[in-house]
């Protein structure tokens, strides 16, 4: 893929160095402040800042899993991460790193800038928070309505361009059959959707209220309407890798064979599966 995804975002930051509009760059449908942040790469040649971004991902996985770093590399999201320089191992380590404090408040806030993946990591946080924090709770609302809220003072219009810019996707109910959830199943019959519709929801919602943000996520990627194959991403070490890698890479194989994502519902349950095991287990609490 030779960063192809990395070189819209990148082209978008360069436009906002130049003075120039990053909703005229073809296939950017981020929101307005992420440009801004790709603005701070821009400054270098895109082949050093994509190099750069490579170097900052895999010391993340080092960072987080130690010795065991290098079968994360196997994980398929990680391996598109690093061909095509999608950001999801940024927003995953963000969301590590929350808590009950305003540090938390702020990379939740920064994670809004990517919603379909925010529709999975934070929801259990903020749900925490309104229950047991909600200092935290407030931070985070001001945070999150600074960073989208500033640049309105300079570009009154951004949040309707970026979403009329959206709008030109694919439409709702083909996009939806094209993740890695319950609404995979659209591609078996379009009929399915009212059904799925109050499944997902269902297994979503009831995710949430879990004392696992582990089992949490998985639950919130089995019923996201929205995100693809690297958005799994967002489960990577919610379980251990010689579990969850095998089987991602076997789903994902399997599921481009057939052409139908369903398969990779196996991650999300695996996910839930072990966590399940480990509260019978206290012990074994090794995910690397």
């Amino acid at each position: 893929m030779n960063g192809y995804d990395f070189g819209i975002n990148y082209t978008a930051g360069l436009h906002v160095l130049m003075g120039l509009d990053p909703y005229t760059v073809p296939f950017y449908r981020y929101p307005l402040p992420f440009a801004y942040m790709m603005a701070v790469l821009a400054i270098l040649p895109l082949p050093a800042a994509f190099v750069l971004v490579g170097i900052i991902n895999v010391g993340i996985l080092i960072y987080c899993f130690r010795r065991g770093f290098w079968l994360w590399l196997l994980y398929f999201p990680v391996l598109h991460e690093l061909s095509a320089g999608q950001n999801e191992i940024f927003w995953w380590f963000l969301e590590r790193k929350m808590g009950r404090h305003w540090r938390g408040a702020l990379f939740g806030a920064l994670i809004t800038l990517k919603p379909q993946t925010a529709l999975i990591l934070l929801p259990w946080h903020l749900l925490d928070w309104l229950r047991y924090d909600r200092r935290t709770l407030a931070q985070w609302l001001g945070f999150t309505g600074l960073l989208w809220g500033l640049p309105l003072l300079w570009r009154p219009d951004w949040i309707k361009v970026w979403l009329s810019g959206r709008s030109g996707d694919a439409n709702w109910v083909f996009s939806a059959s094209n993740t890695t959830g319950l609404f995979s199943l659209l591609k078996l019959s379009e009929t399915l959707l009212p059904l799925l519709v109050i499944a997902a929801g269902i297994v979503y919602l009831a995710g949430q209220f879990q004392p696992s943000k582990e089992i949490a996520k998985a639950c919130a990627l089995l019923g996201s309407p929205l995100g693809l194959l690297y958005t799994q991403m967002t489960v990577m070490g919610t379980a251990p890798a010689w579990l969850l890698v095998p089987i991602n890479l076997a789903a994902v194989a399997l599921s481009l064979a057939i052409g139908n994502f369903v398969i990779c519902m196996a991650v999300p349950v695996a996910v839930i599966g072990w966590q399940l095991h480990r509260r019978r287990q206290p012990a074994m609490t090794d995910t690397t």
